[in-house]
C-alpha cells in the first residue's frame, strides 16, 4: 500500500476546492514531502525545482491559493501531484474549469512532463477535443460500462460502438467531405444508472437494436488490434456513412 501510495496521484477538477486555504504554496508541496519523510535540507531546492517544471517562479512559493488565479492553482496541482514522482496520475477534468487559453498552457504542461517524468496519465474529461490531443488511447463509458476502447485515432475516424458514433457526430463539422454526411443521433432519454436496462445498457435508444440486445449484455470483445468493442453486432454496422 504505501508503494501503491508513492507511485499513483491525482489531479482534481476545481484546483480552488482541492488546495488548502489557509497553507501557503510551499506549506501545500512541503506537506507531500513530510509525510513521504523526505530529507528535510533538500524540500527547498525539491519544491522551486517542480515549480519550475509547471512553468512558476520561486516567488508563488510564499503565495496562498486565493492570490493565484484558476491556472495557476492548477499548476499548483499539478506539481503537488507529480513531486514525490509517481508513474501513475488520474487527472479528473484538470481544464473544465479553465478558460480555453488557459486549458491550452494547461494541456501542453501536462504533454511536457508526461515525456520528461515518464508518466501514464489517466485523463477523464467530457471535452472530445481535449481527449483527442493528449490520449494515445481512449475508454468510451455509457451509464458506468465502457463500451468501447482503442486507439485514439481509431476511435475518431473509425468508432465501432453506436454510443462512441454519436458522440464523435456530435462534433462540429471540420472537413468539406463530412457536410453532407447524416449526423448520427440517439434517440430517447438517458436511462437512470441506479436502474440500468437489462442486456445492453444502450439498447432503448440504440437504432441498430435487436432482440438480444434487450436481454443479453455484450462482452468487451476484440474486433481489431487493440480495439474492443461491448457490441453484440459491432462486425455488422455499417457507420461509414454517418458524419464523424
Amino acid at each position: 500500500m504505501k508503494n501503491y501510495k508513492k507511485n499513483v496521484n491525482i489531479v482534481f477538477q476545481d484546483p480552488a476546492s482541492s488546495l488548502n486555504p489557509r497553507k501557503t504554496v510551499r506549506q501545500i508541496l512541503k506537506r507531500s514531502l513530510e509525510v513521504s519523510k523526505f530529507q528535510k535540507e533538500s524540500m527547498e531546492n525539491t519544491i522551486i525545482k517542480i515549480l519550475q517544471k509547471v512553468e512558476l517562479g520561486p516567488d508563488f512559493a510564499d503565495r496562498f491559493p486565493h492570490h493565484l488565479s484558476g491556472g495557476e492553482q492548477q499548476r499548483v496541482a499539478i506539481a503537488r501531484a507529480i513531486i514525490l514522482k509517481p508513474k501513475f496520475i488520474v487527472l479528473d477534468e484538470p481544464t473544465s474549469a479553465l478558460d480555453l487559453s488557459i486549458q491550452a498552457q494547461i494541456l501542453n504542461i501536462l504533454l511536457d512532463l508526461q515525456e520528461k517524468e515518464n508518466l501514464t496519465y489517466l485523463f477523464i474529461t467530457h471535452d472530445l477535443d481535449v481527449v483527442r490531443y493528449i490520449s494515445d488511447r481512449i475508454g468510451v463509458m455509457y451509464l458506468g460500462k465502457l463500451v468501447e476502447i482503442g486507439p485514439s485515432e481509431e476511435i475518431y475516424f473509425t468508432p465501432k460502438h453506436p454510443y462512441t458514433l454519436g458522440l464523435m457526430s456530435s462534433l462540429p463539422v471540420t472537413t468539406p467531405r463530412d457536410r453532407n454526411k447524416k449526423r448520427f443521433e440517439l434517440s430517447g432519454e438517458i436511462d437512470s444508472m441506479i436502474n440500468p436496462p437489462k442486456g445492453c445498457r444502450l439498447c432503448r435508444r440504440c437504432p441498430f437494436v435487436k432482440d438480444r440486445c434487450f436481454s443479453k449484455e455484450p462482452k468487451m470483445t476484440e474486433i481489431a488490434n487493440d480495439h474492443l468493442v461491448a457490441c453484440h453486432f459491432a462486425n455488422e454496422l455499417n457507420l461509414k456513412n454517418y458524419r464523424r
